[in-house]
């Protein structure tokens, strides 16, 4: 257990001490733009479902918000349970580049990044939406652990639970369907 400790916080030195200090602002706004770009996601799809009434993407506005919901409580509840310490709070070399709550066990900026993406992703299943998404949950990702808030296993526990959530609500919904 050790072993993956050391790796986790090294590999963190190695991302905070690579990165171009030059682009910490960039990085700072895009850790920042999480929640306002699920937010928009789903003012868009909520606008299209309920104004224009397109039932395809009401369907759509419900499953990523469930998405959207379960992530943010999954993440939490196991902030609160796990209760990991931050890296600047634990290694002081760790230089703190952007606010940070409470535990640093998933990262939930990385989790809500994710979440979007995966959902838009299996959702609309459009290969040109796929990159950019994916692109900002990656720098999203990435800024958390640059910006010294997040440990690397924090960001990909983060991603690996919202891949679950996503999957796991999108079958759910499907079997739904074809149950009613």
């Amino acid at each position: 257990m050790n072993f993956i400790i050391d790796f986790d916080i090294e590999l963190l030195r190695w991302i905070q001490n690579s990165r171009i200090a030059y682009l910490d602002n960039f990085l700072y706004w895009v850790s920042y733009s999480t929640t306002f770009v699920s937010i928009a996601l789903l003012l868009v799809l909520a606008s299209q479902g309920f104004i224009k009434k397109a039932r395809n993407f009401k369907v759509i506005f419900y499953q990523l918000l469930t998405v959207f919901l379960t992530s943010a409580f999954v993440s939490l509840v196991l902030k609160f349970t796990i209760e990991r310490p931050r890296p600047f709070i634990t290694y002081p070399d760790i230089v703190k580049l952007s606010e940070a709550g409470s535990f640093s066990f998933p990262s939930g900026h990385t989790t809500e990044a994710f979440s979007m993406a995966f959902g838009a992703m299996l959702l609309f299943q459009n290969k040109l939406w796929s990159i950019p998404i994916i692109l900002w949950a990656l720098l999203v990702a990435y800024s958390r652990m640059a910006l010294g808030v997040h440990y690397p296993f924090d960001v990909f526990a983060a991603i690996l639970i919202a891949l679950i959530i996503s999957f796991l609500t999108i079958i759910t919904r499907a079997k739904w369907i074809k149950i009613k």
